[in-house]
This record gives structure tokens, C-alpha cells and sequence, in this order.
């Protein structure tokens, strides 16, 4: 339709213009089959352009044409609804217009449009709704064509009762007809949603199952999906459903869509299901029968299969009987005797617990009973044959004979007493040599008498046996005090079994003297309670008084005290004089602390040299049972303390004595001595020979070590440990000739830890061994790293690496020296291992061996710390040392102290006598650098020169000194 050329008045003309100027583009517009059109909604009237007059069949000279004008060309039957949205838009109840609807053309044909519109913006002009309109006739009958193909599919679909589905990938949308809707038990008819939604029916255990198969379908492993699967309907049943499926990708090779069927397989399944159960039993039956099977053909009696027990009675494999016959094998012993049972089971149709005698793989002989019937395998006529193995039967038969023989052999010889009597009366029948040797009484008198006649059992204790026996059916090991004919007591163990003899209920008793037993258990009961040495409690028993003391105090409001002690240096007492001596101070020590407590008390032995002392039953205020235990352990402490002599030897054996207070420290036995071990560890460290109370401070001080120790232990594992190295200087050349290797912790929480925080529990806990390893492995690690990058000479240099006596004392302390050196390739001059006084003393051959060996090995040792201790003079002759450290105490004051500046010489002067070197630690001023000089001593270390500084700062100063140089 054009737009008109006049019109009547001035907003027709105006509404014309826009078509005169896009003129252009309304051809082309028209040209690709859409029109433009706009509708003024206060006149009720629409304009159009040409190609939306063509579409409605309209004469193109037409200018405008009304709304009753429009529906007129619209069919009758789509005719209501196009009025009802025409007449919403113009009550502003829609601003947007979109609707489908046919029209019928003078032609008589009908043609299906699709027709859009918004409003124009203008303020100024009237409400005008502007659109297009297109054919879309192509469109609908292919969607049709679509449907009615869909409806012809999904009825042969739903003859076959088969399901359809098809699944957009992209979007997650799944239709699925109404026979798939109806297997899966989600909605009747057609389903149209969520692919989630529809497959939650799937039963939880198959959906992985149905996610591998699509996976595989994806990587390309399968070219069609199929999976089977059970769905669980909303009444609670259940389907088992197969679904075969296709995957079809887009342009791009994405997967686009599945298209699929669904079939309900429940009834193959179940079919399945009871077919494989029945084989299955039949199967379990057949290899889980004790007794042999075998089947076999009736054509040429070739075995088809055998059962384990088969195998196991007689000695045939499957591999080595199958497809053989009988015959072949030689399983029969007597030929004849097959035969003849065969036409005994082909007469009577079966064979029933016939004995036949049979030859094993081994060539031994065996007695069946045989049992076979006719059965059809795989419409093959089949006998199946079971085998019942009675060799065992009547071999018992034949020793039940021998076995009674025994019996009597037994009954009479055994050395337990053994008598049979009647049940009702209690009068012997019989009674071997055992009973005369328990009771004094010879069979001959006992028989025909009762136990009460005889007053074996005093009391009524026979009565209880007998009640025992009625209502466990036996007594068993049952222990009774009976007495002999002389009235002499006897501890005795009785089993009593209940018989029958020529028809009369009789009792088989059997009896035993454990008096002995009795004797040993009380020693065993004792010894687990007692410490073997001093008789005095252990531990056990310590725990099991304390929990009494503890309910017992506490319902009586009454206190207790436990002293834990510790004798001073008691290990020197054994490795000097030997454990004879050690164990005669022990048990001195036992008589003097029970000789000091009174009644009610416990002094017991946990172990070596540690005792606890318990006192209970203490009344008062605190301060008053606090004043009375610090008395009474001062008591003790002074008695322990005075001297004693063994061998001509006079020993003083001091204690440390650490306190806790019940209930104030502690209601549990395991609280109580955890804190008064805690109180004897101070007194320890305070010097020893001390008396401590537990205080709150002490458990923290506690804590915090046990904290420190595990923080340790994490620290190696974490690698938080570093090495630092201070030079070594020759003070006359003013060379680098070696560095000392100090140990750094960088925690991460609290930064660096200084050595003196950690070193000492290192050494307590034993971590210093693996510490240990770790920096002679980092030593050496760097020692080769420095000679490798050629900034230090192996003949002129070393790392002096600290030692500690733990570490020393270790039985492979050389041999993992001397392997870590191989490992990092590191010329074994260049390590210098430090030692104290404190390695020495501990076993001076040791020492002295451990440290020849490495020094055959070019290992060298210094003296770390020389002048502090008490005993390096008496050793330092023999040790094989190249080096002597003068301690930093001494060159701190040895400007103002001449004491110190003395001592100085005098270590210098031995040095050179024994043809030492002798270097000064923690030189920090030139003044002592000039004293140590004039005194001999030109080798240091200490802040005068540099502090110790980590590998790379090591690395600058080597640098910037040879370069100096």
C-alpha cells in the first residue's frame, strides 16, 4: 500500500511525509516481503505502505482504512481475538502490539501474518502505534508440517510403546512425549522443561552410570548413547527403562542436541534378574556344597564339571578331569561295581546313598555314598552325581573301639584325680590312682560311698556344684577347698561333665591340687603391685591408692600431699661402685622413708632413683598443710641426706623433692603427679637437693617448654633453621681463614629466636641429634658451595661446626660425618668440629676413640669455650685437639680485669708449649685485638671484624676482601 497523495487535512498531509522521504527504503522493504504501518489510535485509523497493502490484499491507491475496515479482511475465525487486542491496545491496557492471524485475499487464499508495533514518541502529536508487518504463511505451514509430522512420530512411537525425547543442549530444555513422561512417572502428557527436572526420576545409583555413558558418547568412545536404568515413580514403584539416544553438534562441532527413545524394559529385566538368581544358586549350591559334585554326559560319561570338593577329596582339577570320562581317569576302584550301579540308576531312574569304593589322584582309597539323578544341560541328557566321603565315618567307628580303650588307659593313669558317680545319690562307681594320690582313699574304699561320707567337701559345696552343673549344663575349672582323709585342707580345681551309663544319670569329675598355683598366683597378684627390689608399691598401686585417697578426702573434707623424689646424681653411684651398691642405697633409702611415715601413709617406687611419698588424711587451712608437708619433706630431705657406707665405700645421697597438695593441685592421680613431677623438675634446676611446691607458674613454665618442643620439632620439618656464619680472621694478614657456623630459628610468628631460648630444650628433648645432622649436612653444603664458586681455598679455610655432648654420644656419630662429607664432596679440612668440656667428661675413651677416627680422616676438633670448666687441663693432653677457643667471658673484661687478662696468657702459653693454635672469641674492641696481638694470639672472631651474617652477606664480604687484597 502507498502512501495516500492528499489528503483532507493538515495532520494527514503531515503523516505523509515520512513515506515520501523513505521512499527508497520502503521498496526494499517491500521487496523482502514486509510492510510498514502505523495506526493513529484517538481516529481509530491506520495507514500503510505498499508492501503492507500487498500483504493484505488491499488496492494499492487506498490511503487509510479503518479498524472495522481491517477486521473485515481478517478470517472469521481469528477475527474476536484480533478485535479483543485491538481494542486492549487502545484502552492503554498494552503499549506493545503483537499478534498472528490469517487473511483472506480476493483471490479466495488465505495467507497467515505476523503483525508488531510500539508506540510513537511525540508529545505533541496524537497516540500513533508504528510496526511492520510480515507473511509468515511459509513459516507456519513448515511448523505444521513439523507438528503433524511430531503427532505421526510419537503415535507409531506410542503403538511400539516406545518413548521420545529430545534434549537442546545449550539451553538445558527437554521435551519428552508423553509415553517417555508416563515411564518416567513425572506429569501426564507431554513434557516440556527442565532436563534436571525430568531426569530426577532416575534412581540416585544409575545416574553416575548414565553420566559415563554420556561422557563417553562425548569423547567420542561411543557413537550412540544406550544405557539402562530404573526410575522411581511418585507412588513409590519402580521401572527399569532403556533409552538409546543420538548426539548431534552444531557448525562448530559443540554438542547441539539428543534425540532419542525409551523403552520400558522392567519385565526383560526382571526375567534376567530371576534367570541369573536361579543360576546363581544353582551355582552356589554346586560350588559351595561340602560334599563333591560332579556332572557328566550320559553319551560317553565325559565329565562337563566339578565342584571344589570335588578337587578337594579327590585330588583332580577341573582343568585335568573335564572332558574325560571316568574310565580314562581311573577314579572307580572296581570297574564292575560302576556298571553295576549305572543300570541300578537306569532302572530306577535315580540312585540313592549307594557305598562304592574310589581311587583318589594320589592312588588313596576312599568310601562314598553316592547319590545321582538325571538332568538336562543345554538339551543335553546329563547325570549329576554327589559324593559323600564316609572314609572319615568309618574310621571313627573303627577308633571308637581303640578310643574306649584309651579311655580306660587314660582314666586310670591320668595323674589328675578322676572319679564317675551317680548323680541322684553321689555314690562312687569308679575312681583312678589320681583320686587316691589327691585324697588318701584307694578306689576299693571309695566305691559304693558318697563325698559326704568320705567329708571330702565340707560345707555345702557339693550342693553348689550341682546347681552350677544344672544350670550351665557343666562346670568348668570350677575352684573348690576340699580336704584329704586326714583333714589336711587342699586347694582343688574340679570340671564336672554330666554322663549316662548303661541308662543311669552319673557325674565324670576330674580334680586337681592347685594349692601351689594358688601359692604362685599370690606371688604373681603381688609382684604386679610391688616393686621386686625394695617390696615397695609401683606405680599401679600408687594410682589405685591415690583414686581412693581422692573419693575418701573429698567426702571427708580432709587434704593429702604428694612428694615426689629424686636422688641427686644416683647414676653416678652405678656406673663408679656397680648396681650392687646402687641397689643396697636403694633399698637403704626405702627403710629410712617407711621408717618416716606413719601408718596411714604409702611410700612407693616408680622406678630407678624416684619415689613418691603419700600422705593422707591431713586436717586444717591450707597455710597449716602446706607448713606441715614443707616441714616433713625438709624432714626427709635431711634423713636422706646423712651419710651411709657400703663396700668401705661412704656415700651421701642427696634428694630433690617436688610437692603437690590434694585436692589444691589436682583431683586425679595423673593431675596430682604430673604436678608434683613438674615441682621436682624446678627443685632439680634449681640446684638440686631442694624442696619445691607446685605453683600455678610452674604448670605455664611447663606448658610453654612443651610448646617450645613441639614448635622445635614443626620448625626442622618446615625448614624455619638457617645458618649463619661469623669470619674467622687472622689478625697479621688480615685474611678470612675460616668461619664458625651458628645456628639461627626464624619463627613465623615471632621472628627470630635467640639460641639461648632453644639450645638447652633441643638437648633435653633429644631433637638436637636430628638438629644436629642437619647443620653438618647445611655446613658442608655450604663449605663446598663456597669452594665451588672459588671464593675460598680448601688448604686456608674451615667451617667450624658446634657438637653437642647428645649428638657426640651417638654409637654412628663418625660414620654419619664422614657420610654426609661424601655426599657433598667436601675435602674434609675444611671441617673443624667444636667440642665442650661437657663431651669429654661423659666417657673419656670414647671421646677419644671417635675423635682418632675422624682425624684419620683429616677431620680436625677444637676446644670450644677453654678455660670455663674444671677438668680440661687433666684432659687436653690426650684429646687429638688442633684448636683452643679463649671463652668471650674472658676477652669481654680482660681490659679491666687483670684477672682475666691473666688467664688469657696462660691458656695462649700452654697452646704454644703443646704446639697449639689458639683463637679468641668475641673481640669486639681494637684495645682487645691489641692485647690478645701482644700476647701471641692473632686469630679472632667477634664484632670488631663482623657479626654473623647469612650465606649471601658471607659471600659480599669474601668478595670485597679478596678484591681488598
Amino acid at each position: 500500500m502507498l502512501p495516500p497523495e492528499s489528503v483532507n487535512d493538515v495532520g494527514a498531509s503531515e503523516a505523509a511525509k515520512p513515506w515520501r522521504d523513505a521512499t527508497r527504503l520502503l521498496s526494499m522493504l517491500s521487496d523482502a516481503g514486509f510492510g510498514i504501518w502505523s495506526w493513529d489510535l484517538q481516529r481509530g485509523v491506520m495507514h500503510g505502505s505498499t508492501g503492507t497493502g500487498r500483504l493484505l490484499g488491499l488496492d494499492e491507491s487506498l490511503a487509510e482504512i479503518s479498524l472495522e475496515h481491517y477486521l473485515a479482511l481478517v478470517v472469521e475465525d481469528d477475527r474476536a481475538d484480533v478485535e479483543a487486542i485491538a481494542r486492549s491496545v487502545r484502552a492503554g491496557k498494552n503499549t506493545r502490539l503483537r499478534i498472528r492471524h490469517r487473511v483472506r485475499l480476493p483471490d479466495a487464499s488465505v495467507r497467515w501474518l505476523e503483525i508488531e508495533g510500539l508506540p510513537q514518541a511525540a508529545e505533541t502529536e496524537p497516540a500513533v502505534l508504528v510496526g511492520t508487518v510480515r507473511d509468515i504463511t511459509e513459516q507456519h505451514i513448515q511448523a505444521q508440517a513439523l507438528e503433524d509430522s511430531q503427532e505421526r512420530l510419537e503415535l507409531a512411537l506410542a503403538s511400539a510403546e516406545l518413548g521420545y525425547w529430545e534434549w537442546h543442549i545449550p539451553s538445558d530444555r527437554l521435551y519428552a512425549s508423553t509415553r517417555a513422561s508416563e515411564l518416567h512417572g513425572i506429569v501426564e502428557g507431554p513434557f516440556d522443561g527442565s532436563f534436571r527436572e525430568f531426569f530426577r526420576s532416575v534412581a540416585p545409583n544409575n545416574r553416575q552410570t548414565m553420566r559415563e555413558a554420556y561422557s563417553d558418547l562425548l569423547a567420542g568412545r561411543h557413537q550412540t548413547y544406550q544405557t539402562t536404568y530404573q526410575a522411581q515413580h511418585p507412588n513409590g514403584t519402580a521401572r527399569h527403562l532403556e533409552s538409546t539416544a543420538k548426539l548431534y553438534r552444531d557448525a562448530h562441532g559443540e554438542p547441539l542436541r539428543m534425540a532419542g527413545i525409551i523403552i520400558d524394559a522392567t519385565e526383560r529385566v526382571l526375567r534376567e534378574q530371576r534367570l541369573a538368581a536361579s543360576e546363581a544358586k544353582f551355582s552356589a549350591l554346586f560350588q559351595g556344597s561340602p560334599d563333591p559334585i560332579s556332572l557328566s554326559r550320559i553319551r560317553d560319561g565325559v565329565f562337563i564339571d566339578i565342584n571344589p570338593s570335588f578337587s578337594a577329596v579327590f585330588g583332580w582339577q577341573s582343568h585335568e578331569i573335564i572332558g574325560r570320562s571316568a574310565p580314562e581317569i581311573g577314579i572307580w576302584r572296581d570297574e564292575a561295581q560302576r556298571q553295576s550301579l549305572y543300570q541300578q540308576m537306569s532302572r530306577d531312574q535315580h540312585l540313592e546313598n549307594a557305598e562304592a569304593q574310589f581311587r583318589t589322584k594320589s592312588g588313596q582309597h576312599v568310601t562314598c555314598v553316592v547319590s545321582s539323578r538325571f538332568i538336562r544341560i543345554d538339551r543335553r541328557l546329563c547325570i549329576v552325581t554327589t559324593f559323600r566321603d564316609i572314609t572319615k565315618r568309618q574310621q571313627a567307628e573303627a577308633a571308637l573301639k581303640v578310643s574306649e580303650t584309651k579311655f580306660a588307659t587314660a582314666f586310670h593313669s591320668s595323674p589328675d584325680a578322676i572319679i564317675i558317680s551317680e548323680r541322684r545319690t553321689g555314690r562312687f562307681i569308679e575312681a583312678n590312682e589320681g583320686f587316691y594320690r589327691l585324697t588318701g582313699y584307694r578306689s576299693e574304699e571309695a566305691i559304693g560311698r558318697t563325698s559326704a561320707e568320705l567329708k571330702l567337701w565340707p560345707g555345702a559345696q557339693r550342693q553348689e556344684l550341682l546347681e552350677r552343673l544344672e544350670r550351665d549344663g557343666r562346670v568348668t575349672n570350677w575352684e573348690m577347698v576340699g580336704q584329704d582323709r586326714h583333714g589336711k585342707p587342699r586347694h582343688i580345681e574340679v570340671s564336672v561333665e554330666p554322663i549316662e551309663l548303661n541308662g543311669t544319670d552319673c557325674l565324670l569329675l576330674s580334680a586337681r591340687d592347685i594349692s601351689r598355683l594358688k601359692a604362685a598366683r599370690a606371688q604373681i597378684q603381688h609382684l604386679a603391685y610391688h616393686d621386686p627390689l625394695t617390696n615397695l608399691p609401683n606405680r599401679t598401686l600408687l594410682m589405685e591408692r591415690l583414686n581412693q585417697q581422692a573419693s575418701l578426702h573429698k567426702r571427708h573434707n580432709m587434704r593429702g600431699a604428694l612428694l615426689f623424689l629424686d636422688l641427686d646424681h644416683f647414676k653416678h653411684i652405678n656406673d663408679s661402685l656397680g648396681h650392687p651398691v646402687g641397689d643396697a642405697v636403694l633399698k637403704m633409702i626405702t627403710a629410712r622413708l617407711e621408717a618416716s611415715i606413719r601408718q596411714e601413709d604409702t611410700v612407693a617406687r616408680l622406678g630407678g632413683d624416684e619415689f613418691v611419698v603419700l600422705l593422707t588424711g591431713l586436717t586444717g587451712r591450707r597455710s597449716e598443710v602446706t607448713r606441715h608437708v614443707r616441714q616433713f619433706a625438709e624432714k626427709l630431705r635431711t634423713l636422706l641426706a646423712e651419710p651411709m657406707v657400703f663396700e668401705g665405700n661412704r656415700l651421701q645421697v642427696t634428694p630433690s623433692i617436688g610437692i603437690a597438695l590434694m585436692p589444691d593441685h589436682g583431683e586425679t592421680p595423673a593431675d596430682l603427679l604430673k604436678r608434683a613431677d613438674i615441682a621436682l623438675y624446678r627443685a632439680k634446676d634449681a640446684g638440686r637437693n631442694a624442696i619445691q611446691l607446685f605453683r600455678t607458674t610452674m604448670q605455664e613454665a611447663a606448658s610453654a617448654r612443651l610448646k617450645l618442643e613441639s614448635e622445635l620439632r614443626l620448625a626442622l620439618q618446615r625448614n624455619e633453621f638457617e645458618l649463619e656464619l661469623q669470619p674467622q680472621v687472622n689478625a697479621r694478614s688480615g685474611a678470612v681463614i675460616g668461619a664458625e657456623v651458628l645456628l639461627r630459628w626464624h619463627h613465623p610468628e615471632h621472628g627470630t629466636r635467640s639460641p639461648a631460648q632453644f639450645i638447652d630444650v633441643l638437648e633435653e628433648s633429644g631433637l638436637i641429634v636430628e638438629v644436629g645432622d642437619w647443620v653438618i649436612k647445611e655446613a658442608c653444603r655450604i663449605g663446598a658451595a663456597l669452594l665451588a664458586n672459588r671464593q675460598v681455598n680448601a688448604d686456608s679455610f674451615s667451617l667450624c661446626v658446634n657438637i653437642s655432648p647428645r649428638q657426640f654420644r651417638q654409637s654412628e656419630f663418625v660414620e654419619r660425618i664422614l657420610a654426609t662429607l661424601k655426599a657433598t664432596n667436601l675435602p674434609h679440612e675444611m671441617i673443624k668440629l667444636e667440642i665442650t668440656e661437657g663431651i669429654v667428661i661423659q666417657n673419656l675413651d670414647d671421646t677419644i676413640a671417635k675423635m682418632r677416627r675422624l682425624c684419620r680422616h683429616g677431620v680436625s676438633f677444637a676446644m670450644d669455650d677453654f678455660g670455663t670448666g674444671y677438668s680440661s687441663l687433666t684432659y687436653l693432653k690426650r684429646l687429638p685437639v688442633n684448636l683452643l677457643k679463649i671463652d668471650q667471658s674472658f676477652v669481654r673484661d680482660a681490659l679491666e680485669d687483670s684477672n682475666d687478662a691473666e688467664i688469657i696468657r696462660a691458656i695462649i702459653a700452654m697452646a704454644r708449649s703443646l704446639g697449639l693454635e689458639v683463637i679468641a672469641e668475641g673481640v669486639e674492641q681494637q684495645a682487645q685485638l691489641d692485647l690478645l696481638q701482644l700476647q701471641g694470639c692473632h686469630l679472632y672472631q667477634g664484632y670488631l671484624f663482623s657479626q654473623p651474617l647469612r650465606l649471601a652477606a658471607f659471600c659480599q664480604l669474601l668478595e670485597a676482601h679478596l678484591s681488598r687484597r
